[in-house]
């Protein structure tokens, strides 16, 4: 499904933008602030993963939403650029590394909240694509060791 347009859901993105760094900030995470048109961009910008994931998707979910803002803040620490290429140009280790981070601080998040079934849901798909990552030997380590350290909530 294609996006719309920035212009009829900027004021959705802003938004949902407020709300979701007003939350962060109370659990204390130093996201960076990033524009509307920035996260659009991001958003909407192709993918060498074939993500699934829509911008409506992102905007209609609390952990999407976490998710994405801690990866852009991430890859904002490592000085990449955020734009409609940033997930082709910037250099593939630094993408996997912020997501990386965006995944396990969901992770965490959803186990504060004991949302056992989006913690179990999104484990699933972690999990499977670990085997499809594209990355080094210390992030193909770390991923493994996120997935060690959540695995037991599978059961629940």
């Amino acid at each position: 499904m294609k996006a719309p347009p920035f212009d009829e859901i900027k004021d959705t993105i802003e938004n949902r933008l407020e709300e979701t760094n007003e939350m962060l900030g109370e659990i204390e995470y130093e996201y960076q602030e990033i524009t509307a048109k920035q996260f659009y961009d991001y958003l909407t910008g192709e993918t060498f993963s074939g993500d699934k994931t829509t911008l409506r998707d992102v905007l209609g979910n609390e952990y999407f939403m976490i998710h994405e803002i801690v990866e852009i803040t991430e890859l904002v620490n490592l000085g990449v650029e955020i734009n409609k290429n940033t997930v082709m140009k910037a250099p593939r280790e630094k993408i996997y590394e912020a997501h990386l981070d965006a995944m396990e601080f969901e992770l965490e998040y959803s186990l504060l909240l004991e949302d056992y079934y989006w913690l179990k849901h999104r484990l699933g798909i972690f999990h499977k694509n670990i085997k499809e990552y594209d990355i080094s030997r210390d992030l193909k380590e770390r991923a493994e060791e996120i997935w060690d350290h959540y695995k037991e909530y599978m059961d629940y």
